[in-house]
């Protein structure tokens, strides 16, 4: 069934009053920290860090390291950065390529300052891995440039969950169930539920192209994470970059090319029809200058998928207009013999097989009358005299996706997003045409949001989201 409507406000203060410590509740956001000591060996309080995003230019509210030579820098958002420490006195030192996904906490190992001028920087290379040191969650990301090129379903981001060690494909919620345990998991966009509340699974299943990165975290996850005791997936949106970049893709399938089947072969049936096409395309970049010091930044993606299905046949067995009349005198097993004698309640059998009318049940036979009557002569060895070849079934389904970044300073940035999913208007037809057809009058899925970051200092941060999948 469809999902109810749902709406997020998740308001996040945090405020942490001791020296640089690791921030809290962070969903879509991630945190970088780390230690500045000097070539001796001693920490260096004082010294200034900021992170620039390699991708859109911008960078972060700059913090200072505190007595303890410590630093933290809150509110990231995913995406790579450089990371830049500078003091007067020092050589300025420079980390590259410094990766940051939606409620990271990256902890970066120690960092050495040497006397000399500022013109003299430090480019750190050769530096231990990038760990997640400050909680105990597994988790795993995966970026969308990653798989771009695996036989994997692109039309649905969880579908990248198989790449994360501990998940098992498969089980009764999207994305997989993790290694050793199982429970419902939760999936979120931007920090806003994709889930449906009316039958717990996935509302919103975005194409790979729309998704820039999706963490899942198995288990050991924070109280910020809560709703399911499964696998926490969260996707972040593709957002624009300081240059100008797109693409154009398109996939077919195409039953013509397909082998008929043992089972269709032997029932002497038609290969069924099936035509799907998935094509679309993306554009994103700033608004302004290429490659100059821009501050508004989009990205939009359309995808479209033409499916169109037909042939298949369905063979099923239904009430004989003599067994709606109580008649069971001619009803053959699935040997194609005669059945049994039927069983009187009342005790002993029915006189050939026959149910007398003061015995029948009405609302029963109403029901046994919706069902459509045989068009086939059961045969020995057959459990089935009804066969129906569905119809066609033709429609386009969209998933439109738009994101819009605007950094009014290295503390404030807002984003604004938007997907959603546009099928087309019908009666699908059922697996008995004309009996369990099913009307789908709104096949329209809207998920939008807006998030506003301030970074006040190193130790305090105002994050809100305000949204809606409907």
């Amino acid at each position: 069934m469809r999902g109810t409507r749902t709406r997020v406000l998740a308001v996040v203060f945090s405020l942490l009053l001791a020296t640089a410590a690791s921030v809290s509740a962070q969903i879509t956001t991630g945190t970088v920290s780390g230690t500045i000591k000097d070539s001796t060996g001693a920490v260096v309080p004082g010294a200034t860090v900021v992170l620039t995003s390699e991708a859109r230019g911008t960078k972060s509210a700059p913090v200072v390291t505190n007595e303890s030579g410590d630093f933290v820098i809150p509110n990231v958002t995913a995406d790579t950065y450089t990371l830049e420490v500078t003091m007067t006195g020092f050589r300025p030192i420079k980390r590259e390529h410094v990766p940051v996904s939606g409620g990271d906490r990256v902890a970066l190992p120690v960092m050495t300052l040497e006397a000399g001028g500022q013109n003299e920087v430090i480019n750190v290379t050769a530096e231990a891995p990038l760990i997640q040191a400050q909680s105990g969650e597994r988790s795993f990301a995966v970026t969308t440039e990653q798989v771009a090129n695996l036989p994997i379903n692109h039309g649905n981001f969880t579908a990248l969950t198989a790449m994360v060690p501990g998940v098992i494909s498969g089980g009764a919620s999207a994305g997989g169930t993790r290694l050793g345990g199982a429970g419902q998991n939760n999936i979120q966009m931007d920090g806003i539920s994709a889930m449906d509340t009316g039958n717990n699974g996935q509302m919103l299943a975005m194409n790979i192209e729309s998704i820039a990165e999706v963490k899942v975290l198995t288990q050991g996850y924070q109280a910020e994470y809560g709703r399911s005791s499964g696998l926490q997936i969260t996707a972040v949106t593709k957002g624009g970059s300081n240059r100008f970049h797109g693409s154009l893709y398109r996939v077919d399938t195409n039953s013509k090319w397909n082998a008929i089947n043992w089972t269709t072969q032997q029932n002497g049936d038609a290969k069924p029809v099936s035509k799907n096409t998935t094509q679309g395309y993306s554009v994103g970049g700033p608004v302004g200058k290429p490659g100059g010091n821009n501050k508004l930044f989009f990205f939009y993606s359309h995808e479209y998928r033409p499916q169109k299905s037909s042939g298949s046949v369905n063979r099923f067995r239904v009430p004989t207009a003599l067994e709606r009349a109580g008649d069971f005198s001619q009803t053959l097993d699935n040997n194609g013999k005669l059945i049994s004698a039927l069983v009187n309640p009342n005790g002993g059998t029915f006189a050939g097989n026959i149910i007398p009318l003061s015995q029948q049940y009405a609302v029963g036979q109403a029901l046994l009358n919706r069902y459509p009557l045989p068009n086939h002569d059961q045969q020995a060895g057959e459990a089935y005299n009804l066969e129906i070849a569905r119809p066609t079934d033709k429609h386009l389904l969209q998933q439109p996706a738009v994101r819009v970044d605007y950094q009014f300073s290295p503390s404030l940035r807002v984003t604004g997003k938007f997907s959603g999913q546009r099928d087309t208007q019908r009666v699908q037809p059922g697996t008995m045409p004309g009996f369990n057809d099913v009307l789908i009058p709104y096949p329209y899925i809207s998920n939008y949001g807006v998030t506003v970051n301030y970074t006040l200092n190193s130790t305090t941060f105002f994050e809100a989201t305000y949204g809606s999948i409907k």
